[in-house]
């Protein structure tokens, strides 16, 4: 089976992409290797590195929050603009 693109990047837009609308993510480690064809330590690493820049934060054994949802906090932005 080919390897899906993996890295912090596609991790993270995968996470957003799936979170509620609080960025609320269920989901963890085996969620992501069964997705991306990745190791389960591999997985681990990736969301360990989201939760060390802060981008995530783990708030329960299967559960992430966003803390930098960046198109969200785009998109709030302008609305306050305008």
């Amino acid at each position: 089976m080919r390897r899906k693109y993996f890295g912090e990047e596609y991790v993270f837009e995968f996470i957003g992409q799936h979170a509620d609308r609080d960025g609320l993510w269920t989901g963890d480690a085996e969620t992501l290797a069964a997705k991306f064809n990745v190791t389960k330590d591999e997985a681990y690493d990736a969301l360990t590195e989201l939760c060390d820049r802060d981008l995530i934060q783990r708030i329960g054994s299967a559960t992430y929050i966003i803390m930098r949802w960046r198109e969200r906090d785009e998109a709030a932005e302008e609305e306050e603009a305008h």
